[in-house]
């Protein structure tokens, strides 16, 4: 129990960092493990964030927290690939898609789109029953990138990366293997 409360209680500061902690937000897992993803600057934007997935029964709860956004719109979206390391994101790949689903259709990425206000914060509160946490399964979010796009429906058409800019960007990973210290 202390290393669940070690991995915890860094990632509930963080989130109370990123701005005010939403009362809604459980971070205490219900079982297994709680991968989070720090979100950082890309292609020249200030954005950051913290988005955590919490495997409860059949569902994944999904609960983020996201600074720095220009006020309005934006997408929210699991990439295929778990890598931010390109300056503009395109590391990250498409958005993750293992049932084919076509853009505007349904895919195992979609994630809620993100509302900031003019203060430039969102939060995120969700839940999905296609997702899952730590079972090796193809549906499962470990090793995964989540990157936060400007634009609500971008293009896919337009190359990987460029696409209506992404602005943030990070990798899916237990806890534990986080240095949540270099988030802010």
């Amino acid at each position: 129990m202390s290393r669940l409360l070690a991995a915890i209680l860094p990632t509930a500061a963080l989130l109370a960092a990123c701005g005010e902690m939403p009362s809604r937000l459980s971070l205490m897992p219900e079982s297994g493990p709680m991968p989070v993803a720090k979100l950082t600057p890309k292609n020249g934007s200030t954005v950051r964030g913290l988005i955590s997935f919490t495997q409860r029964g059949d569902k994944v709860a999904i609960a983020g927290n996201f600074v720095e956004l220009f006020p309005g719109t934006h997408s929210l979206y699991i990439h295929a690939v778990g890598n931010c390391g390109s300056p503009n994101a395109a590391s990250a790949g498409p958005v993750w898609n293992i049932v084919g689903a076509q853009a505007g259709s349904k895919r195992t990425g979609d994630l809620p789109e993100l509302t900031a206000g003019s203060e430039g914060r969102a939060e995120l509160q969700t839940s999905s029953a296609v997702l899952s946490v730590g079972t090796g399964k193809p549906n499962d979010v470990i090793g995964h990138a989540v990157v936060i796009h400007a634009a609500v429906d971008p293009d896919p058409k337009v190359e990987f990366g460029v696409r209506n800019g992404w602005l943030a960007c990070g990798v899916i990973e237990r806890s534990e293997g986080l240095d949540l210290k270099k988030l802010f």
